[in-house]
């Protein structure tokens, strides 16, 4: 038997859904009989039904000076949903164009924690149309603590074809970086001797990612201006190393 929470998706809350439905059921009724069936206060029923009228969901009939109520056959419903929808689609371009001319500050995401971390890092390969990872930072940090959920992470990073372009110490797990790049889909550039970066910065579509292994905090910075200077000073740098 259909319940009252199955038709709450389509707009109505638990109240409304309940009077639409003992609605259904009775036939044209009394807010009275409408009201007790479906298990609330008569002067609430009032109010719903009065909202549900609104929506086109029940219909008002008069025996005498009585009030009867009677629920909208079923496919009305559906009809109704379809007006609706059909109503905000010719909604869409004016809404898109005034989102488009407002102008939006830029989204920050923070996440605390190994597990969060981990599964916010693969945000920089799951986003929709990423094509290359712009990087740099520290190989040793994460290869060494993380060996493991790294392997994982790069073995997804190429089954989806995305490119890496690293920027990293001069170090052991550099270097197997360097030896690994072409089967691992990666670029490899070295910092000068003797500088590390102690976090990991990763330029992707329109966000910035900053990785502190140490502190297991990852912050994600969406805002296509700010990824566009990143991306440009990781270029200017990339450029100049060897």
């Amino acid at each position: 038997m259909i319940s009252y929470n199955q038709l709450q998706p389509y707009g109505l809350n638990e109240k409304e859904a309940k009077v639409y439905l003992s609605a259904l059921e009775l036939g044209a009724s009394s807010v009275q009989n409408i009201a007790k069936k479906a298990q609330i206060h008569r002067v609430s029923g009032y109010d719903i039904l009065e909202k549900l009228l609104e929506l086109g969901l029940v219909l008002e009939t008069r025996q005498g000076k009585k009030r009867l109520f009677a629920a909208v056959e079923p496919e009305k419903f559906l009809i109704n949903l379809k007006s609706k929808q059909e109503l905000f689609s010719a909604l869409l371009p004016e809404l898109k164009a005034l989102q488009n001319n407002k102008r939006t500050k830029p989204k920050i995401f923070h996440f605390e924690g190994k597990e969060a971390l981990w599964q916010a890092y693969y945000d920089r390969i799951r986003r929709p149309n990423i094509k290359e990872n712009l990087v740099y930072g520290s190989s040793e940090k994460i290869v060494n603590a993380f060996p493991e959920e790294y392997k994982k992470f790069t073995a997804e990073r190429v089954a989806k074809n995305i490119l890496a372009k690293i920027i990293v110490e001069h170090s052991a797990a550099g270097e197997k970086e360097k030896e690994n790049a072409e089967k691992e889909l990666r670029e490899v550039k070295f910092l000068p001797a003797g500088k590390i970066l102690e976090t990991n910065t990763i330029i992707y579509g329109d966000r910035v990612m900053i990785v502190s292994w140490q502190n297991l905090t990852l912050t994600v910075i969406e805002d296509k201006n700010y990824a566009e200077s990143q991306r440009l000073v990781f270029n200017l740098l990339w450029e100049n190393l060897k």
